[in-house]
């Protein structure tokens, strides 16, 4: 979807935000932009299998489903947030990024890339 896309090339346009990417739970890509640095497919089959994992917990701990997990690394963010159709969006960032800027451009896009799923 061209309206999909142009909205995680948005997410682009923060600082250190290297890679966005819609999976499905099995692991299919739907779209996803990045810098040539970064690949899409394994980033989407490793974020696929990190929600199911935490959903597992979630559903554990009686917690409900999960709605948005964020993860920082020694050199890098993922931002992991769930949209309809059973899909997950994946914001991916260096360690550099302002993870205010990045979860607050995460959350408008994320409500815009809902609509366009429904």
């Amino acid at each position: 979807m061209k309206e999909i896309h142009g909205l995680l090339n948005h997410l682009l346009t923060v600082n250190e935000v290297h890679a966005a990417v819609v999976v499905g739970e099995d692991g299919l890509i739907l779209d996803s932009v990045g810098s040539k640095d970064t690949d899409a497919e394994i980033i989407g089959a490793i974020c696929s299998n990190g929600y199911l994992a935490l959903k597992g917990i979630g559903q554990e701990l009686n917690y409900g489903v999960v709605v948005q997990s964020v993860t920082r690394f020694r050199s890098g963010v993922i931002v992991l947030s769930r949209l309809p159709s059973q899909l997950t969006m994946a914001v991916v960032a260096s360690e550099r990024a302002n993870l205010a800027e990045v979860w607050d451009a995460t959350g408008q896009v994320l409500s815009k890339v809902a609509h366009f799923l429904k």
